[in-house]
């Protein structure tokens, strides 16, 4: 193995799209461990995901929703389990991480990783053909503070934390809750970008990449993703550039490989990086990578709860 640290690829499962282009994006429990699982047999260490309803895909933020997930990527995985955020429009800080302390005291079944947004945004979507924008008053709001009361409630609980950042702008925020206190010095910083129809994001380009880079702290890891566009070009610059890769359905349908389920676009990932000769990390691995603690072993106590 050279030198480099093995590659840390997350999926990003099914954040807030719909399975009109790709059926395999999941909505119901059942098929998000299904895809969870499909991810893992292909490389990836840390997996991402929202509530859906099971029929309708509508975001939902009911517990037992996420706690079967979990559940069952436990059983059938050592992943780095990452769930959302309850959603932005739920403005009260508890709700928005109810159901990541309703398993924070049993140490198996606790959340690894929480991810934070530092900023706000216009989320309204371009339409190149149109050559409009197909609304023009959707914004995504994270007051400074709401990002405080989130902080104080990971820092309490002691949850680790991914630090999700738009734009620069939103970096030295991060890096202010970080001199404050509340943002841990050790953070995984994912860089987002953003395809065409959603020009509120950084471009996918090397310069923006290197802006991103520059902000990040000695010894913390950062990855990529690309919301709305294709992730490919910019993950072959973190892999050559020492960072890590995120890839998923939730954020694009990757259209152009046909209709491929997570594995798929997993295994796309990890054969680029061995392509340019660099190991792709286990999530025990990634675990060290990133400095948290190892999972404990599966519990009887858990098998007895999934059956």
């Amino acid at each position: 193995m050279n030198n480099e640290l093995p590659l840390i690829i997350e999926c990003r499962c099914n954040e807030i799209t719909n399975r009109e282009d790709n059926p395999a994006l999941p909505y119901s429990p059942k098929e998000i461990i299904r895809e969870a699982v499909r991810a893992w047999e292909a490389g990836a260490s840390i997996f991402h995901w929202h509530g859906r309803d099971p029929e309708s895909g509508t975001p939902r933020n009911d517990v037992e929703l996420y706690l079967e997930v979990i559940q069952g990527i436990r059983e059938q995985t050592d992943l780095i389990i990452h769930p959302t955020l309850g959603y932005i429009t739920q403005n009260q800080v508890e709700d928005r991480v109810r159901h990541i302390l309703a398993v924070n005291d049993d140490p198996v079944l606790r959340v690894d990783m929480a991810p934070v947004d530092f900023g706000s945004l216009n989320v309204d979507f371009w339409n190149p053909q149109a050559k409009q924008f197909t609304t023009y008053d959707q914004v995504y709001v994270n007051t400074r503070e709401n990002l405080k009361a989130v902080l104080e409630v990971f820092k309490k609980h002691n949850i680790y934390v991914s630090s999700v950042c738009w734009d620069v702008g939103q970096m030295r925020t991060a890096r202010c809750f970080q001199e404050m206190g509340l943002l841990p010095k050790e953070t995984l910083w994912e860089f987002v970008f953003t395809g065409e129809v959603m020009p509120a994001g950084a471009a996918v380009t090397l310069p923006g990449l290197q802006a991103f880079i520059a902000e990040v702290p000695a010894g913390n890891q950062w990855l990529v993703l690309c919301w709305n566009g294709d992730v490919m070009r910019v993950a072959s610059w973190a892999i050559t550039l020492g960072g890590h890769v995120a890839i998923g359905l939730g954020d694009y349908a990757y259209t152009r490989f046909g209709k491929p389920h997570h594995g798929e676009l997993v295994e796309m990932v990890a054969k680029m990086a061995h392509t340019l000769g660099r190991e792709v990390a286990t999530p025990a691995q990634a675990r060290e990578i990133l400095k948290m603690p190892p999972r404990p072993a599966v519990t009887e106590k858990l098998q007895a709860t999934v059956n």
